[in-house]
């Protein structure tokens, strides 16, 4: 077995693969070569939260669940930014609209990440909600706001990037778009609210999303690189983070 070229190409290896990471006995090398094909199997058939965009060039390294209950002004706000803000096709805006009124399976994740694409570094944050399609499937929606860094300096938020994915057959989303320019208020507002998250959720109880797979996929792990000045969480370092928009208008 080769772990630059190993894939699961079959329902039977996967459940094998399945077998074997769930046991936890294999060196982190094997583990970790293991779990990202496992990984890209599911990934290719949306059995699994993982997408393409979250995975390359990519290091995830905050992950909180989101309350419905307590977080109910911030949700309203990403809810009327994807329904109201961006223009998209008819499928994408129903399939929306379903997913935000399905109260009883709909769940939601914040991601807070670097992201290198191509020679520009960004650090940024994903809004992802999703849920449980047809018992082993999954259906998702990523609204993503990311803030540029120059010379180890965030220098706030440049672009919104989003996926609307319902569970298909095809491989691709629906529908996906990047948006630079024209950003609404509340697109910066809910991009202030989750910076603020990045630095408050971790001492909140049950915030934290923690998965032993993590430790074997490779777009999970700490920040790659500390910078002078960031949006969002730097361990020890709380005198780089930035302003709020809101608190330096006050």
């Amino acid at each position: 077995m080769k772990t630059e070229s190993y894939q699961i190409d079959n329902s039977t290896e996967y459940r094998r693969v399945k077998r074997i990471l769930s046991k936890k006995t294999q060196p982190g090398k094997i583990m970790r070569f293991l779990m990202n094909a496992f990984e890209s199997y599911r990934q290719a058939r949306k059995l699994g939260w993982s997408r393409p965009w979250n995975k390359y060039n990519l290091t995830v390294f905050q992950s909180f669940r989101l309350n419905f209950s307590k977080d109910s002004v911030m949700h309203e706000q990403a809810s009327r930014i994807l329904q109201n803000h961006i223009a998209m096709p008819a499928s994408a805006k129903h399939f929306i609209k379903e997913l935000l009124a399905d109260n009883e399976h709909l769940t939601g994740f914040v991601f807070v990440h670097d992201y290198q694409d191509g020679e520009q570094l960004y650090e940024g944050v994903t809004y992802s909600l999703g849920r449980v399609k047809d018992k082993k499937y999954r259906d998702r929606i990523d609204l993503i706001l990311e803030s540029p860094v120059y010379a180890g300096k965030s220098q706030g938020l440049s672009r919104i990037r989003v996926y609307i994915d319902p569970f298909m057959l095809a491989k691709e989303p629906l529908w996906s778009s990047t948006h630079s320019e024209n950003l609404s208020h509340d697109v910066y507002e809910l991009f202030d609210q989750l910076a603020n998250c990045s630095w408050q959720w971790p001492a909140e109880a049950g915030r934290s999303w923690n998965h032993w797979t993590a430790d074997y996929i490779n777009y999970f792990g700490p920040r790659q690189k500390m910078l002078a000045t960031s949006y969002f969480y730097q361990a020890d370092r709380p005198k780089t983070r930035v302003q709020r928009r809101t608190e330096q208008a006050a």
